[in-house]
């Protein structure tokens, strides 16, 4: 049996990954979004504003992290304002992450579309060119 949707065959695959130690997360998309963005922007605030947080929320969910992993994910750069980078750890972290959330990805998107025997199509949280 074919299951079929009522205006289209294609459906769109949804995850929420995470990675929890000591039943608190350690990593997840949430994190790993917010470094993408620091490193892209350069800035905490502008990785705020294209997330659609507050720099107040982003500041905690940032500090929040460094704290449950225990290590610096970001370094402030020396210049104008208050830049970011990431941390070579923070770096390596946003990498891992995100290479395991796209495997899994891939993985779940073609079981759906096998056992389901639909069109199933990520939703594009992330890209492939983003690691590189």
């Amino acid at each position: 049996m074919r299951f079929t949707m009522t205006d289209s065959n294609e459906a769109t695959l949804r995850l929420r990954v995470w990675i929890e130690q000591k039943n608190e997360i350690y990593i997840g998309i949430g994190s790993t979004l917010l470094l993408q963005h620091i490193q892209k922007l350069g800035s905490l605030r502008k990785a705020a504003e294209a997330l659609g947080m507050s720099y107040r929320r982003a500041w905690g969910k940032l500090k929040n992290a460094e704290e449950r992993i225990g290590q610096p994910l970001v370094a402030k750069t020396k210049g104008k304002g208050q830049r970011f980078n990431l941390s070579p750890y923070g770096k390596e972290l946003m990498e891992k992450f995100l290479h395991f959330y796209l495997d899994v990805e891939n993985y779940a998107m073609r079981k759906a579309s096998e056992v389901l025997e639909m069109d199933v199509q990520k939703s594009g949280e992330f890209y492939r060119d983003d690691t590189e």
